[in-house]
């Protein structure tokens, strides 16, 4: 899954505080302090290394 690998590398890389939740099908969102930065769906996922780069940028 998508939304764990990328969860599992935030984790490992820093402090802060990652919550996986549970959507609809092909659903994936990112939001950082209540803001969604990232929102795909199930015809375009982008690479986790690509998700993870935009959730440094936006730290």
């Amino acid at each position: 899954m998508m939304a764990s690998r990328v969860a599992a590398q935030l984790r490992k890389e820093s402090a802060i505080g990652v919550e996986t939740v549970k959507g609809g099908f092909g659903e994936f969102r990112v939001y950082i302090d209540g803001e969604k930065v990232i929102d795909t769906n199930r015809l375009w996922y982008p690479r986790p290394s690509k998700i993870i780069e935009r959730i440094r940028a936006l730290l």
